[in-house]
């Protein structure tokens, strides 16, 4: 064996070993994934197929259950209902706190304090949350309605018993901690821009609303997107929220689609049927993520 072969043959043996050693490190990480991810969803799809209600045993019955979830008109309904809901709501969190971070960007005092105080709707529990909000519009104990009294509006709206607004406040609590949620995120992507560019804008003569559109939003562009992602996530699986509120009424309007899949998985016990529902709803989901990716890279 001639020199070259044996240095070939040594490195081969060298990246083999850096391959063995890579994945031996991955192995823990893969197996949580497995046992708690793909385990999970292969379990799920099996269901999907048998009509299963606790303590009996499940019962196959093919694809009577698919079937099922494309005349189901409150599923639909309840679709329709968390893509409003995701839409408005992350919409509005994102702008909104882009908006203020780019705000305290300009501040150089008290920066850290408002980054504290902006973030902690987002630490703080879902139902702490919606239990606020609850107080504030009730009909009859809500602060809301009580000052309106106060000043002389004998009948104020019964705010969480129309289905419009109804919507609206779900929709106002989900911006609300998206707002908290994406503060710190976007101030820290504004924070890494370059002074520079805004001090060549101003030698330019730029106003305040180009620096905004010319420089900050196309400088924190990914994590525009990446707020836009986790909030699409985030509002999918919103629930706690609507039990405390309006528990998805009234007729209907704020059911979303995780509160209907745990209606019927373990209020009704139509585990199977459930199962399906959450299968049904994960395309959706990815669609959902899909356009934002494509949306933001048509922007490029």
């Amino acid at each position: 064996m001639n020199k070259s072969t044996a240095s070939l043959a040594s490195n081969n043996k060298g990246k083999w070993k850096d391959y063995f050693t890579s994945y031996l490190f991955a192995l823990p990480a893969l197996l949580f994934l497995f046992v708690f991810i793909f385990v999970p969803i292969l379990y799920v799809g099996y269901l999907s197929f048998h009509k299963y209600q606790l303590p009996g045993e499940p019962i196959f019955i093919g694809l009577e259950n698919y079937t099922r979830v494309l005349q189901d008109e409150v599923f639909l309904k309840s679709i329709f209902n968390t893509i409003v809901y995701t839409i408005s709501s992350v919409t509005l969190a994102v702008l909104l706190a882009l908006v203020v971070a780019y705000l305290l960007n300009r501040m150089f005092k008290g920066k850290k304090f408002y980054k504290v105080f902006y973030f902690l709707p987002t630490v703080t529990s879902e139902v702490i949350i919606a239990m606020i909000f609850f107080w504030m519009f009730d009909h009859n104990l809500g602060v809301i309605n009580y000052t309106l009294t106060a000043l002389g509006i004998p009948d104020p709206p019964a705010w969480l018993l129309d289905p419009f607004w109804a919507m609206v406040i779900l929709i106002m609590v989900g911006t609300w901690r998206g707002v908290s949620y994406n503060i710190p995120i976007l101030l820290s992507a504004l924070e890494s821009v370059p002074r520079s560019l805004y001090e060549a804008a101003d030698l330019d003569g730029a106003t305040d609303f180009h620096k905004f559109f010319k420089i900050s939003i196309p400088s924190v562009k990914p994590m525009i997107l990446y707020s836009v992602v986790m909030g699409i996530i985030g509002s999918f699986q919103v629930v706690a929220i609507v039990d405390v509120l309006t528990d998805g009424g009234p007729k209907n309007s704020t059911l979303v689609s995780l509160k209907y899949i745990w209606q019927q998985a373990f209020e009704f016990n139509y585990i199977g049927y459930g199962a399906t529902l959450s299968l049904a709803l994960l395309p959706i989901l990815i669609i959902g993520t899909g356009l934002a990716f494509k949306i933001s890279a048509r922007g490029d």
